[in-house]
C-alpha cells in the first residue's frame, strides 16, 4: 500500500508542472494566481477553524461545566470546519488554472489570521 501511494503522489507531483495553463488574457493570469493564493491562504489557516470554534461554543456557557461543554463540542465543530477549509483549499490550488466566479470558500480568510 506504501509503494502504492508513493506512486501516486510522484505522478501527482511530476505530471502538475506540464499541465496546460490557458490564460487567454492577463484577467485570467490574475485569477488564477489569486486561485492559488486563496487555496494556499485556506490551507495554511486551516487551523485557526479548530480555535476559533471552540471559542465560540466556550464562551456560550454560564458555568464551568457549560464551558466544558462547550470546549469538546466547539472542538468538534472546529475540527470539521477546518477539514472543510482545508479541503477546499488544496482543491483551488490542484486547479488553479480554471477560472472560478468565487472561490468554494467564503470568506477567503480565517476569521482570527
Amino acid at each position: 500500500m506504501k509503494k502504492f501511494v508513493a506512486v501516486v503522489l510522484f505522478l501527482v507531483l511530476a505530471l502538475t508542472p506540464s499541465l496546460p495553463a490557458f490564460a487567454d488574457s492577463q484577467a485570467d493570469a490574475n485569477e488564477q494566481v489569486k486561485n492559488v493564493q486563496v487555496g494556499s491562504r485556506n490551507v495554511g489557516t486551516g487551523w485557526v477553524e479548530i480555535l476559533d470554534a471552540t471559542h465560540e461554543e466556550a464562551s456560550k456557557g454560564k458555568g464551568t461545566g457549560e464551558h466544558l461543554t462547550g470546549v469538546v463540542a466547539g472542538g468538534a465543530v472546529g475540527v470539521r470546519r477546518a477539514i472543510h477549509r482545508v479541503g477546499a483549499g488544496a482543491i483551488d490550488i490542484l486547479t488553479f488554472w480554471i477560472p472560478k466566479k468565487q472561490p468554494l470558500i467564503n470568506p477567503e480568510k480565517a476569521r482570527l489570521e
